[in-house]
């Protein structure tokens, strides 16, 4: 079974806990061979996917960066991130238990002390289009990279009090792993969302609060970049668009990252991140049992 998940460039959190995290729980369970895929982490269930491959869906998510993928029996669906994706794929809501990286809680057992007061991670491409290092440093807040290797991200999580994040997934590992969590609504509308699906998963209501762009290409983004091809357009721009305005825009941005970590944390209950958490336990060990691999034992 070959795993899949997006491979961006740069890296980032979200996508690489995949290679982080399932050789921990399934050891042995991988390889090349692609007559059957494995759709973990990530919105990833798209509608290019070979209809020769048997898809293994555990805890992958759509998001309408493609068209819906059409299900068929060349589907197994262990479940899906929330029940925005399961009704949009049309399966049972109930599969939406919640995404797969709910289960690092099965894998982290060392947690290290509390370095950072407030924390802030962006999405992978506002590293690339924004001023994210330097705006923290003048708020304030720590800088945590979702390009920099998954246990480096892990542990600046862990050592956080609370985490501003525009990344997903760093709302959802902090969820995961008990560290109070500030939603930053995502510059790009086509990330936003998916939020959604993976937070009614686990019964939160979401308010993610509005984020200032740091920089003039980051302003353009979120008022013209709400699809791929515009926002490639904009970033042919972007120096040009980078250095309109950039001491507004940086003062802004650090002005709107001091009140977001300043706002309420939010938290999912303990119940419904263990209920999420065991049944996907349970649903590990039934797919260990069908596809000849070897669980991790919890």
């Amino acid at each position: 079974m070959k795993m899949y998940y997006f491979k961006g460039s740069p890296p980032n959190f979200g996508d690489e806990l995949n290679q982080w995290l399932w050789p921990r729980l399934l050891p042995g369970f991988f390889d090349k061979q692609e007559d059957r895929i494995f759709l973990g982490i990530g919105s990833i269930l798209f509608d290019f996917h070979s209809s020769a491959s048997r898809k293994i869906v555990f805890g992958a998510g759509y998001a309408g960066y493609t068209s819906p993928p059409r299900i068929d029996e060349s589907w197994d669906i262990y479940f899906v991130r929330g029940p925005i994706t399961a009704r949009t794929i049309g399966v049972d809501e109930a599969l939406g238990v919640g995404d797969a990286a709910i289960l690092l809680r099965s894998c982290i057992d060392v947690r290290p002390p509390k370095r950072f007061k407030a924390s802030f991670m962006p999405h992978w491409e506002s590293i690339c289009n924004g001023e994210w290092a330097a705006v923290c440093a003048d708020a304030g807040l720590h800088f945590i990279n979702p390009c920099a290797p998954v246990e480096t991200v892990l542990d600046e999580i862990l050592a956080s009090e609370v985490v501003v994040t525009e990344a997903m997934h760093g709302a959802i590992v902090a969820d995961a792993l008990r560290v109070p969590w500030v939603p930053a609504r995502p510059i790009q509308a086509q990330h936003r969302h998916k939020w959604f699906d993976w937070a009614g998963a686990l019964q939160l209501k979401l308010q993610p609060l509005a984020l200032s762009p740091s920089n003039g290409l980051e302003a353009a983004m979120s008022l013209l970049g709400g699809t791929r091809k515009s926002a490639e357009r904009l970033r042919r721009r972007g120096q040009i668009l980078k250095s309109v305005a950039a001491p507004y825009f940086h003062e802004s941005a650090a002005a709107s990252l001091r009140c977001l970590a300043d706002a309420g944390p939010s938290l999912s209950s303990d119940i419904a991140i263990e209920r999420a958490h065991q049944i996907m336990l349970e649903q590990l060990e039934v797919l260990s049992r069908c596809h000849g691999g070897t669980a991790y034992a919890h």
